[in-house]
């Protein structure tokens, strides 16, 4: 199960996440310690029965950041054109943060 890549280590970055993003589960939500930044720490966890983030993950300093398969979503806006891995990272974390797009999104 795709879990355990973010689960297993505590050094996994938000940077290393986005770049598993393929590999996890589609269910499973992002948790990130802020501030929120490429560099921050991230784990994976499944949702718990209200499908929220669970209570260990919440004690252990993390925040629900995004659901897995809605950073799908999002990432979807680039559609045909190649963004750069920063330029992923830097769209999950305005989007977490804002609930919307940037406007540099849709100058390129």
């Amino acid at each position: 199960m795709g879990l355990k890549l973010l689960t297993a280590r505590a050094d996994v970055t938000l940077d290393e996440a986005v770049r598993q993003l393929d590999a996890l589960d589609e269910d499973a939500i992002l948790c990130v310690r802020r501030p929120w930044t490429s560099s921050s720490e991230c784990i994976s966890a499944a949702p718990d029965e209200k499908l929220g983030v669970p209570r260990h993950v919440k004690n252990a300093g993390f925040e629900y950041f995004l659901e897995v398969h809605v950073a799908h979503e999002i990432l979807g806006i680039f559609e045909d054109r190649r963004p750069t891995h920063d330029e992923k990272v830097r769209l999950l974390i305005y989007y977490a943060e804002n609930d919307a797009y940037p406007d540099w999104v849709y100058e390129r």
